[in-house]
């Protein structure tokens, strides 16, 4: 009953703390169950509720961030591990994150060399930004579409189409010109996933990825 009542505290509010430090989110809040809590010793999780906000996975910054499991063994001196091996086994270990325009955009601004002033747009069939770009010395304005994809356990962002106009040099159209972005490599996470979907929404694309059982 002790342990019931005061570990099972004490072991969410520092998963709370690393998953903050871990992530750089704003918020972080964690819900455990195990039956008896001593098992928390030996990481033995019945059930694993998390939920992050404005935080931090992979190269881009993500609204939300979810985890929930079931059976969930872990080993409490890896939990800060990029190689998968905190998790040593699980019946179901889900991740969902949630990236939305500003996400996005944020991130444009971040990888792609003197853009300024972008804004993104999301729907379920593209991903289309504005903004402004400095070519020799001179202010452009720029569109630019691409989709989110997945290949080889890593989520990019792939520019199709990229329009510059300017008075100096009228209208450029280049294929591909930033070539692809990373957003996640799922082989850096604490566990091991592998991605299920990548769903565009009006305004966000949502990740989810999943601990598969061998």
């Amino acid at each position: 009953m002790f342990s019931q009542f005061f570990l099972l505290p004490i072991v969410e509010k520092t998963a709370e703390t690393r998953c903050k430090d871990a992530t750089q989110a704003s918020s972080v809040k964690a819900s455990f169950q195990t039956m008896p809590a001593v098992l928390l010793l030996l990481g033995q999780l019945d059930t694993v509720d998390m939920k992050a906000e404005n935080a931090m996975l992979g190269q881009v910054r993500v609204q939300e961030l979810t985890l929930k499991g079931k059976n969930v063994g872990v080993d409490p001196f890896q939990l800060d591990a990029k190689d998968g091996s905190a998790v040593r086994r699980s019946d179901s270990l889900e991740l969902t994150g949630v990236i939305t325009a500003d996400n996005l955009a944020d991130l444009l601004k971040r990888k792609v060399d003197k853009v300024e002033d972008i804004t993104v747009t999301i729907t379920p069939q593209s991903v289309t930004a504005d903004g402004k770009v400095k070519i020799a010395g001179r202010q452009a304005d720029i569109h630019l579409e691409g989709v989110v994809f997945d290949d080889d356990g890593s989520v990019y962002f792939r520019m199709t189409k990229l329009d510059i106009r300017n008075a100096l040099f009228g209208k450029a159209v280049i294929g591909n010109f930033f070539g692809d972005i990373l957003l996640i490599n799922l082989h850096t996470l604490p566990f091991s996933a592998e991605l299920d979907r990548v769903v565009q929404k009006d305004d966000e694309v949502v990740l989810m990825a999943s601990r598969h059982n061998k």
